[in-house]
Order: C-alpha cells, then sequence, then structure tokens
C-alpha cells in the first residue's frame, strides 16, 4: 500500500490509494496507445472509476452519489493528474454536478444525477466564437414554444462533446440588447447531446491528449421545458457555483500535471552523470528544480483553501477570490515545472519517449483556459485591491 500522506483526510487517502492501484492498470503507456489510436475517450478507465463510486463524488448519496467534498473531490483529480492521467473530461463532467445539485428542481435530480453517478458522461457548453471570455454576449437562443424550447447558436472548445450523453448548455432567453441589467436573461438547460439538429465538429488543437475540442452548432433544437435549469433568465446567479467549481478542479487538474513532469525531471537529475556526479547536484540544476517544487507546494495550499472555502460555503466573493488564486497559481506553477523539467533533459526533453515534453500543451493551454490569467488578475485586481475595473 502506498504511504500515507499527513495532510490528507482518511477519506481523501482512500482515494489517493484508488487512483495508485487504477493507474498500475490505466498507466502512461495505456494512455499513449489511447491518444495515438485516435481515441477520444477513456471509456475503460472511466467505467472503472464510476463502479468505484468514484464518479458519484459530490453528488448527495439520495440520487445515488457518495456525499463527498469538494475537498476530496480536488485531492481525486490532482491524484490522477499526478500518475499521468489527468484529462479534462473529468472537468466538464464534475462541474455540471452542482448546477443540477444546487438548482435542479427535485424530477430534474432524479432523473439525471443517478445517471452522472453511474458514468453517463456530460460536457458543458458557455463559450462563443463571438463572446470569448464576454459571457454577457453570448447569442445562442433559446425560444420557449409551449411545452419546450427551441435553441439556436454556436458553441466552441467544447471539451468531449461528441463522446457526451448530455451537456449543460448555457444560452439566452432574453437577447442581450433587450435586458436593462447585462446579468439578466441567460438561462441553463439540461441538453441531450445526440438531439436533432446538433452537429459537431472536431477543432484542430495541438495537444497530445484524449479528449477533443468541438465546435457545436444548435439548428432549432427542441429541448422539454422541464429541462431548464432553475428559473429563466436567472442563470448568471448559477454560475459562478458551477464555474468557481470549474477553476479549482483546472488548479488540480494541472496542478497534478506539473507533479508528475517535475518527478520525471527530478528522476532524471538523480540518475543522468555528464562529470561523474549526478546533475541534479549542480546548484543550476537544484535550485530550478527545487523553486519549482516549491511553488507547486505553495499552489497547491491555496487550491486546497478554495475547495475548503466552497465546502464551507463562505462568502461568494471570498470563494471566487481563493477559486481565481488557485487557478492562477496552479497554472503558473505548472508550467514553471515542466519548463524546469524540459530544460533538465536537455535534449531528451524534446523527444516523446521521456514523456515530458507531450505535457507542455496542454499544461499551456491552462494559463489561457477555461479562462485567461490575464482576465483573473483583472478580477483579483478590481475586486480585491480596488483598482477600478479594467474591462468593459
Amino acid at each position: 500500500m502506498i504511504s500515507r500522506k499527513p495532510d490528507y483526510t482518511d477519506t481523501q487517502n482512500d482515494i489517493a490509494y484508488f487512483v495508485d492501484k487504477l493507474a498500475k492498470k490505466y498507466d502512461r503507456t495505456y494512455w499513449h496507445s489511447q491518444i495515438l489510436s485516435g481515441s477520444t475517450f477513456p471509456r475503460k478507465m472511466w467505467d472503472e472509476i464510476a463502479a468505484n463510486g468514484y464518479l458519484g463524488m459530490i453528488i448527495p448519496e439520495e440520487y445515488g452519489g457518495a456525499g463527498l467534498s469538494f475537498d476530496d473531490l480536488q485531492v481525486f483529480v490532482e491524484e490522477l493528474s499526478c500518475h499521468g492521467l489527468g484529462t479534462l473530461h473529468f472537468v466538464s463532467f464534475f462541474m455540471d454536478c452542482p448546477f443540477i445539485v444546487e438548482f435542479g428542481r427535485t424530477e430534474l435530480k432524479q432523473r439525471y444525477l443517478p445517471e452522472m453517478a453511474k458514468g453517463a458522461y456530460w460536457s458543458f457548453a458557455i463559450t462563443e466564437p463571438d463572446a470569448g471570455t464576454n459571457t454577457f454576449k453570448l447569442r445562442t437562443r433559446a425560444v420557449r414554444d409551449g411545452d419546450h424550447y427551441r435553441i439556436s447558436g454556436q458553441k466552441l472548445f467544447i471539451t468531449g462533446g461528441k463522446e457526451s450523453e448530455y451537456m449543460v448548455l448555457v444560452t439566452r432567453t432574453t437577447p442581450y440588447e433587450e435586458v436593462n441589467d447585462k446579468k439578466e436573461g441567460l438561462s441553463l438547460f439540461v441538453v441531450n447531446s445526440n438531439s436533432p439538429g446538433i452537429e459537431m465538429r472536431v477543432q484542430d488543437i495541438e495537444t497530445f491528449a484524449v479528449e477533443k475540442q468541438y465546435t457545436v452548432f444548435f439548428d432549432d433544437v427542441k429541448v422539454p421545458r422541464e429541462n431548464l435549469i432553475g428559473k429563466e433568465n436567472a442563470g448568471f446567479n448559477y454560475l459562478f457555483s458551477g464555474l468557481n467549481l470549474e477553476r479549482i478542479i483546472i488548479a488540480a487538474f494541472v496542478q497534478g500535471l506539473g507533479e508528475y513532469v517535475l518527478n520525471r525531471g527530478v528522476t532524471y537529475a538523480r540518475e543522468r552523470k555528464i562529470f561523474e556526479e549526478p546533475i541534479g547536484s549542480y546548484q543550476g540544476i537544484q535550485h530550478m528544480l527545487t523553486r519549482a517544487f516549491v511553488q507547486l507546494k505553495l499552489a497547491a495550499l491555496a487550491k486546497q483553501r478554495a475547495a475548503r472555502s466552497m465546502d464551507a460555503r463562505e462568502d461568494p466573493k471570498l470563494v471566487g477570490m481563493y477559486a481565481n488564486m488557485a487557478k492562477l497559481s496552479c497554472s503558473e506553477a505548472a508550467f514553471n515545472a515542466c519548463d524546469a523539467a524540459i530544460q533538465v533533459h536537455g535534449g531528451y526533453g524534446l523527444s516523446r519517449e521521456y514523456d515530458v515534453i507531450t505535457f507542455l500543451p496542454m499544461i499551456r493551454a491552462m494559463r489561457v483556459a477555461p479562462v485567461n490569467n490575464e482576465i483573473v488578475l483583472n478580477y483579483l485586481g478590481e475586486h480585491f485591491l480596488g483598482l477600478g475595473r479594467s474591462y468593459r
């Protein structure tokens, strides 16, 4: 059994033990074979995770879940990434849960949450070509038609859209031009990903990973009224619950990847000899790796604090501060760790065989997605330093 981690609870040590066993079965050799074969979804591993109850971690027990904490969830995601098994599929899936758990009607919970806990894969659709970070300017529109809504529009950078069974879709039910307050008019829906009128096109994204990103087109897609999450036009008030969690999960995802590549760099520095001694004994190498180690550990504290703040239902503004700090610090620390690991490997760092350069595109992408770090800094500067709004 793996050694227990003193900063983990008993539940979290159990999680780490499960992931360690999982990683021995679905190791990086398996992961590489999935990627090189063109697979877009690690189905066998996903199903095993579901069978052991981990996809229902933050779903209440009465709906087939385990009712664990957000802190437990971030540990699970980080542990997967620490073994090189992290994927954005977990981000979109888990961030959908709070929307339904917190704001869905009882019937919606009873219908979908047990399926999620059993492994039904969900995606999340919010980003649009012309809106980008400015969610208020979304143009995908849902129009009420009797007992249904008809949805038309376009989304992009939708992780696993084609592989998903359902998605949580963010739309406008009132056009931007018609609202008195830009926060009004957004609504969230559960949409069957295979509904007539939905077309998905894979995007050409340069990441060495199993997941694919899709542009999704909605052409008069018919969605039952009961699939509306919460109240019509109140979606903006719901978004932060999921988006704060998204930032925490992204932080855990990229933090784990950073630790994985740093460990590869450290192992190489211990073993590689050029002038009789291992290169890890040289200050130029040792300091670079140690700084990366310290940055990752400090970032992990921000991530942990963010998850615990969300668990404690602290002031939403405080949760938002910690969640954004976690996303920023973990993505920057992971990037620096990856850069250090590549540098330590020298020319071998550019070889796929050494499994370091393979992580660079994804880690680099997390400084841009799902929200770029400049916007995070803008948000923190405005709301916590009183520096004024830098964007409109």
